[in-house]
């Protein structure tokens, strides 16, 4: 299983998908999804991971190190901006614990994800 995409790169792809101008595309996009999908769902459906198939995902998703509190939040700021065709902002940043922050707004969702590693 092998990821050909650097961070900077998928955060760029993420916000050039969830700003203002694409939101409406980007949700109609992903409407396909179960209601349940998460974060790795929509990225993978927008073609954002170079994951050939729904295994490599699954199995992407198993391997990551990202606590499962944050990755239920990242899942729910997602599905939120769909649901509601609301811009989202994404970035993730170096520090020395693993969180997630999430500002909402009428017109932003903005996510900071921060790494350990």
């Amino acid at each position: 299983m092998g990821t050909s995409f650097t961070r900077p790169t998928l955060v760029g792809n993420v916000n050039d998908a969830f700003n203002a101008r694409n939101i409406e595309d980007t949700v109609a996009r992903v409407a396909h999804l179960a209601a349940d999908a998460d974060a790795f769902d929509f990225v993978h459906a927008l073609g954002l991971f170079n994951l050939p198939s729904d295994a490599e995902l699954a199995a992407y998703k198993a391997d990551v190190k990202i606590p499962p509190l944050n990755k239920a939040i990242l899942a729910l700021a997602f599905q939120t901006a769909v649901a509601g065709k609301i811009p989202l902002s994404f970035a993730i940043i170096g520090g020395h614990a693993e969180t997630v922050q999430v500002t909402t707004s009428d017109t932003l969702i903005a996510v900071v994800l921060t790494r350990i590693d």
